[in-house]
């Protein structure tokens, strides 16, 4: 019985001071920096990279902006359109070739809901935030002499670039690694109301960064 008492009154020391330390290291932060690297998806698959800061204002909440370029988010119809004025170009100047791209570079800020996990220095959360994202339809021809420009005008569905409100809302676990080191296992859901169809844009990936 009396070893049973000093195992169960050494478990609870145990975890009391692995809680007071979580405690203490999450009220001795101001914040943080990362740069991460993800998967996007949607229209198509293609990368995103960018970085992110914080600012914690107590152990649960901190307030955040993020910066990123998405390499491509094309629509079908993007590359329909493309397909229809490449036929047009092609009866004029010979075989033509295109590419259609539509980049996408964002900001935005918000607040980080951070879930405590008892005993645990890892942080889940999840978050939401507004900003803008600059949407570019970047399509170009190319044709036997090279220039397709003296064939065809394009319209704004096909270039140009489109700035507009974006939403972000995800989650994810950050996992501490020493006492400044922090890995970012992350979800970011993104939409940008842009005037034709809006933009739906999922990414998910690493971020890699500092606590201070």
């Amino acid at each position: 019985m009396k070893v049973a008492t000093t195992a169960i009154l050494a478990w609870v020391a145990l975890a009391g001071t692995a809680a007071a330390q979580s405690a203490a290291i999450a009220a001795s932060e101001t914040g943080y920096a990362e740069f991460f690297a993800q998967s996007a998806f949607g229209n198509v698959t293609s990368q995103a990279y960018g970085g992110e800061a914080g600012y914690t204002i107590n152990p649960q909440l901190q307030v955040f902006g993020e910066f990123g370029w998405v390499r491509d988010t094309a629509p079908a119809s993007l590359a329909a359109n493309a397909q229809t004025i490449a036929s047009g170009i092609a009866a004029a100047a010979g075989n033509t070739t295109y590419s259609a791209k539509q980049p996408v570079t964002f900001g935005v800020g918000g607040v980080k809901f951070l879930i405590p996990v008892e005993n645990s220095r890892v942080r889940p959360y999840v978050l939401a935030g507004g900003g803008i994202g600059a949407v570019k339809r970047d399509v170009t021809f190319t044709t036997p002499s090279g220039d397709a420009t003296q064939y065809a005008t394009l319209g704004t569905d096909l270039s140009g670039t489109e700035t507009s409100f974006m939403l972000s809302l995800g989650g994810g676990v950050g996992i501490p690694v020493g006492s400044v080191i922090i890995f970012d296992v992350q979800y970011r859901y993104g939409r940008v109301f842009t005037s034709n169809e809006g933009l739906n844009i999922n990414r998910a990936g690493l971020g890699l960064g500092v606590r201070f």
